[in-house]
């Protein structure tokens, strides 16, 4: 036994055909969006990254860039430095930055070797087609690329 009565059904249907079949819950709110006026302001940030610039003990001048992710396999934090390996080519990239992932809800580290722009701390990590940009727009992203 429903606990509305037939008019107030009635009318119910009658206002979802009059706005173009746009369900509206009982405060007016659209419900595709959840009562949000605007989906990318309220949207929660999944990802980010930040560049850190050091001078470690021996004088020498080092780049770190910090980031994580939220994925359905658990919170994701990377770490991405230079080492001593790591050259500078002519066109301002860093080869052979080392590049940790720690997987904070299990526990599970695993290791990969990426590239880094000098000047943006943009790291790139070519066997998982990932990025870590700290210069993406609201706070850094870390996550995929497609190239193309």
């Amino acid at each position: 036994m429903s606990q509305y009565t037939l008019q107030q059904q009635i009318d119910y249907w009658k206002n979802i055909a009059k706005n173009g079949g746009n369900f509206q819950n009982n405060f007016g709110q659209n419900k595709s969006n959840g009562g949000n006026s605007n989906n990318n302001q309220n949207k929660k940030k999944r990802s980010g990254a930040k560049l850190t610039r050091y001078v470690n003990g021996n004088g020498e001048e080092k780049f770190l860039t910090s980031a994580w992710r939220k994925t359905r396999y658990g919170f994701i934090k990377i770490k991405a430095v230079t080492t001593k390996d790591s050259k500078e080519s002519d066109k301002g990239w860093f080869g052979s930055v080392a590049v940790t992932f720690t997987n904070l809800d299990t526990g599970v580290d695993q290791f990969h070797w990426g590239t880094m722009e000098k000047k943006t701390g943009k790291v790139v990590i070519d066997k998982l087609s990932m990025v870590l940009n700290p210069r993406a727009k609201n706070g850094g992203y870390a996550g995929s690329y497609i190239s193309k």
